[in-house]
């Protein structure tokens, strides 16, 4: 069994902590991330798959921690990604764009892998039956598209006919495309941004831009790497500070990640428990269609494929009461106000209690603790944190 040790009074097994996802709430510089590096420090000395997805760079100098760093020794191979993943990637919330998304996804494939020749798949004057066969050939397809495209073949998705309704079309309704051209604008930005390409492994339009480094890792292999072996002791460090400057772009790929993780999960034969850290989970949490973001799918799904979430935020308020849920046991560190704590009712007793705890004290509650437990959180020297509060003098 794995022990944490907590507090020098409480030492309290991982299962127990951490099986039914563990909430880590507090105001700034109360200690939250000492909580959490202590129970890494755990984790890690027991030789438990533990995976840190790091929106601001904060964890690369953890000690034994594999770092990828996106868009520097690491990469997303978008050719793993679904369309699902591209919809987000793009900000598609419009069904019927979806669509048109993911084929021209499929038909940018067909093209580069069945018909074996560069540009765009096109669609008019091309008979259905055509279409049909290549799709049952394209059953793998090992050669990267060129999404540089995307915004092209994107008008061929338009294609209808007119009187021969044996081709899929003979002219582009002009006017469904136009309905697209606010999304070909944002492919376009996005796609000639280097740190796009280098995030997913693009060739570099601009000679200018800083230099990766030559030995690059798939992200995706790391993450299938991580959840099918023991870890032998690391941390596997997911450093998205890329988009460090833009939450609406960190959110996403943090969600990409999250659910490429479920994906692998659930592919997976043979696969290990992994506990999984979200630091500053407030800056990165979706709200618009919650359910299908990465953090919520393995706060609701992950447990039974043996993922277990562990989250520090800043407050109760930042979570949707859907994500809030689902979380089975809290460790509070100080709250200010009452609407915060009218989050947790199962603490309102100890509400005055968790208002004037110290910095480094936390109640630690939920369903495996009968009675909720104050603890002075044991630090862990050698688990430094570049978000340590600076003094000055």
């Amino acid at each position: 069994m794995i022990s944490i040790p907590l507090s020098n009074q409480l030492t309290i097994s991982a299962d127990d902590l951490l099986q039914q996802h563990l909430l880590i709430l507090g105001a700034t510089g109360s200690g939250k991330s000492t909580s959490a590096m202590n129970i890494l420090h755990g984790l890690m000395s027991a030789n438990q798959t533990t995976m840190i997805i790091d929106p601001t760079g904060e964890y690369q100098h953890l000690p034994n921690a594999v770092v990828a760093k996106l868009g520097y020794n690491a990469y997303i191979d978008y050719e793993q990604l679904t369309g699902d993943d591209f919809n987000l990637l793009f900000g598609v919330t419009d069904v019927d764009m979806q669509e048109k998304l993911v084929d021209a996804l499929t038909s940018l494939k067909i093209q580069k892998n069945i018909i074996g020749q560069p540009g765009i798949y096109k669609k008019i004057n091309r008979p259905w039956q055509d279409f049909e066969e290549d799709i049952k050939r394209l059953y793998h397809y090992p050669q990267p598209v060129d999404i540089s495209l995307l915004p092209e073949q994107l008008r061929q998705e338009y294609a209808i006919s007119v009187d021969d309704f044996d081709l899929i079309g003979q002219e582009i309704d002009e006017i469904g495309f136009k309905k697209c051209l606010p999304l070909i604008r944002r492919i376009k930005r996005l796609i000639n941004q280097p740190r796009f390409q280098h995030l997913f492994h693009m060739p570099i339009t601009d000679e200018t831009s800083a230099a990766v480094t030559e030995m690059q890792t798939d992200v995706m292999y790391l993450l299938r790497l991580f959840a099918s072996h023991k870890s032998d002791h690391k941390i596997l460090v997911i450093d998205c500070s890329i988009f460090t400057d833009n939450l609406a772009l960190g959110k996403v790929l943090v969600s990409l990640l999250t659910t490429a993780l479920l994906r692998e999960k659930q592919q997976l034969k043979h696969s290990v428990p992994v506990t999984v850290l979200i630091d500053e989970a407030h800056r990165y949490l979706m709200a618009d269609h919650l359910e299908t973001t990465g953090i919520f799918r393995i706060a609701r799904e992950g447990r039974k494929l043996g993922l277990f979430l562990m989250v520090t935020t800043q407050s109760p308020l930042d979570l949707a009461p859907q994500l809030l849920g689902q979380f089975g046991h809290y460790l509070v560190h100080q709250l200010n106000t009452a609407s915060e704590l009218a989050q947790l009712p199962v603490l309102q007793e100890y509400a005055q209690q968790i208002v004037h705890e110290n910095i480094g004290q936390a109640l630690l509650a939920g369903n495996n603790f009968v009675t909720p437990q104050l603890l002075n959180i044991q630090m862990v020297a050698e688990m430094n944190h570049q978000t340590a509060t600076p003094k000055f003098f």
